[in-house]
Parts: C-alpha cells; sequence; structure tokens
C-alpha cells in the first residue's frame, strides 16, 4: 500500500522527502528528522528554526544561554557547484531569505543565544551564505 501512495504521490508532482547523508548533532535536539525547530538538549529552549526544503546543507555551532555549547550539521546530496557569497541574507517575516531567490532559510532565536556561526547552503540557487553573531 505505501509504494502505491509513493507512486500517486509522485504522480501528482510531490516530492518525496529527502534523507540527510550526513547528520550531527551535539548538545541539540531536532523537532522532526532534518528540520523545523532546533532546542538546546541542556535547557530545552529553543534557539533556531530551520526551513524543511529549502536547503541543501547546513552547519550551525552556537553557545545557549545557559552556557551549553551545541551544533548541528546536516548535508543532503547534491552541493557540488556551490558559490560562496559575502551578501546578507535577507529577512522576511522573521526568517532569514536567500537574497537570490528570496527561499526562506532559518531563523535564530537571538534571546536564547549568546553567540553562534552557521553556514547554509540554498537548494534554489547553490550558494553558500555565513552568518555570525
Amino acid at each position: 500500500m505505501a509504494a502505491i501512495n509513493s507512486y500517486l504521490n509522485m504522480r501528482r508532482g510531490m516530492t518525496m522527502a529527502r534523507t540527510p547523508k550526513i547528520k550531527e548533532t551535539v548538545n541539540s535536539r531536532l523537532l522532526k528528522d532534518y528540520a523545523s525547530w532546533i532546542y538546546c538538549t541542556s535547557c530545552n529552549k529553543t534557539v533556531a528554526y530551520l526551513c524543511y526544503v529549502t536547503y541543501d546543507a547546513f552547519s550551525f555551532e552556537y553557545t545557549c544561554n545557559c552556557g551549553s555549547k551545541g551544533k548541528v550539521h546536516i548535508e543532503f546530496d547534491g552541493n557540488v557547484n556551490v558559490d560562496k557569497s559575502d551578501t546578507l541574507l535577507i529577512e522576511v517575516k522573521n526568517r532569514l531569505c536567500c537574497p537570490k531567490d528570496k527561499s526562506p532559510l532559518v531563523t535564530f532565536v537571538n534571546k536564547n543565544l549568546i553567540d553562534y556561526k552557521c553556514h547554509i547552503i540554498c537548494k534554489g540557487c547553490s550558494t553558500e551564505y555565513s552568518i555570525s553573531k
């Protein structure tokens, strides 16, 4: 039955969920498999929100207000020809978005973070952006 539903969803134009080739977390947990809310496991406070389908790679190291240092690293296949950019991400409705295609990428909960650094590759334009506080 699952195979039939999978086939029907592909016929309707729905894409199947991707499986990360790398998924590492240190003192962190994600609400969902490879996106959604990111929590510090020491104090259970929300530190970021990662959008589901708009990135190919995400690397995030942070210090939570509780003093815990955390890390999240997720990569999918397909980021071979990546352009690095010094351009800042744009903010749209509290989300940091790709300035080229406006894809929402990530939101940081600054009130719960002492500092952080992040690298994210936009799936739509294959551009890597760096963010830090």
